[in-house]
């Protein structure tokens, strides 16, 4: 009797010659990549972010003391950002070789990137990759859980990852969302959510399983397993960050404590006694002529008008001595500590600061307050900026990535493309790198 072969998952069982039979692609991967867990000592479901797990917080709070940092990273953004996110495809070149890009029109991707408010959400996700280097998305999937919905862009701070998984180790199953992390949050009481973090496995090219799922977007720096780190931090770690914002505070701290004595006047003793000597003038008038010459040297040392003035002293001469007496005497106090104590120290905190954002000096105005400020001419700010938009390419092309896992997910037209507009700076269409008028700032074809 001929035996039946059965067929199951994939699987194909031989009955007669007692073998199971497997098929597979030529194309499949023959090993798969090796990775190891980092320890955690933590007895806390999420991994730490820094040792009191408030880094982002801290940072944050080092920032705010920061006019510099913290405007030399908004700049950063501005020019990562340039006017917004641009949907196109690629036409190839037209015979002046500048770039032809059309912009997209298909209904669903317009109407998606409406809803979503993109351009506006994206702000943030620039502004989470400059500060923290890390950033999360919330994708929201439909009903049929085959195409993203809605896009949430989180506030980094608020940021957790949930420890990797031993079973899967490449991967961390959860991103933990709270306000609350000095509040040791838990979600018992709702301070602290937890959103399934995007698993390729849970993905079979059509439907997703959760209805949900977090994305994370990173600039990534080496020997960091859960969170990477800002390339700038080097000015926390240092230790210039710290002295920009103690000099401040030192400045005013002088200022409202020092006492500022600029002329130390020394009276002899019987000076006032042998002025006006009794009986010829009572105690009492006495007092009266010393407030009135301490009164009438105080507005002689002050005020800009007495600038240049002579001043005169008479001494006494003691006939049995045969020796002129000590009379009036006024002392310059000089100032130990100069107006412009801690400038410098200012001025070396702020240009390690900007060396370490990235930034040229002149992009920001900076200088040495009371000195020459060095903010550069016209043509010094335009290349600066053009070569700090330059240098944008690879941060660009990760803050983009989740829009092509979009365009993937929902099933988009492949040849779609996602670039930022910039800024034109140029004084003149000739100024201008393309050399002609058909520019992708005004949205030109």
């Amino acid at each position: 009797m001929k035996q039946k072969i059965v067929y199951e998952n994939g699987l194909a069982f031989l009955p007669g010659a007692k073998a199971v039979a497997t098929s597979y692609k030529k194309t499949e991967d023959a090993a798969i990549e090796k990775v190891v867990i980092p320890k955690d000592y933590s007895s806390y479901p999420w991994s730490p972010w820094g040792d009191d797990n408030l880094f982002p917080q801290n940072v944050l709070k080092d920032l705010e003391q920061n006019s510099i940092a913290l405007r030399a990273l908004e700049k950063r953004k501005t020019v990562h950002y340039g006017r917004g996110i641009l949907a196109y495809r690629d036409k190839g070149k037209d015979n002046l070789g500048a770039p032809v890009r059309e912009i997209v029109t298909d209904p669903d991707v317009v109407e998606f990137l409406r809803i979503n408010r993109l351009n506006f959400q994206w702000i943030d996700l620039i502004g989470s990759l400059e500060i923290f280097a890390n950033g999360w998305v919330e994708f929201i999937l439909n009903k049929g859980k085959d195409k993203i919905n809605k896009v949430f862009v989180k506030d980094p701070a608020y940021c957790r990852n949930a420890k990797m998984d031993s079973d899967h180790p490449s991967r961390i199953p959860y991103l933990y969302f709270s306000a609350q992390w000095d509040l040791s949050p838990n979600e018992a009481d709702g301070s602290l959510v937890k959103i399934p973090m995007f698993d390729p496995a849970n993905y079979d090219g059509n439907r997703y399983q959760d209805p949900q799922f977090a994305y994370p977007v990173f600039y990534r720096s080496f020997n960091k397993s859960y969170y990477h780190l800002s390339v700038w931090n080097g000015i926390r770690q240092s230790g210039w960050l710290g002295i920009a914002n103690k000099v401040p505070q030192l400045k005013q701290a002088i200022m409202k404590n020092q006492m500022t004595i600029k002329y130390h006047i020394e009276i002899p003793d019987d000076y006032f006694m042998n002025r006006y000597p009794s009986p010829d003038y009572t105690r009492e008038q006495r007092e009266s002529a010393r407030t009135k010459v301490l009164s009438e040297m105080n507005d002689f040392l002050s005020d800009v008008e007495n600038t240049g003035k002579a001043f005169l002293t008479f001494t006494f001469f003691n006939k049995f001595k045969s020796e002129y007496l000590a009379g009036w005497k006024i002392n310059v106090i000089d100032n130990k500590l100069k107006d412009d104590a801690y400038l410098p120290d200012s001025q070396a905190a702020n240009s390690e600061i900007l060396f370490a954002i990235g930034v040229d000096p002149c992009l920001v105005g900076s200088g040495l307050p009371g000195g020459n400020l060095g903010a550069g001419s016209g043509s010094d700010k335009r290349e600066a900026f053009w070569q700090l938009n330059a240098e944008m390419g690879i941060y660009r092309q990760i803050s983009l990535e989740p829009l092509y896992f979009i365009r993937d997910f929902n099933k988009w037209s492949p040849d779609i493309e996602f670039d930022y507009v910039t800024v034109d700076t140029s004084q003149t269409m000739q100024d201008h790198p393309t050399k002609i008028d058909k520019r992708i700032d005004k949205n030109i074809a």
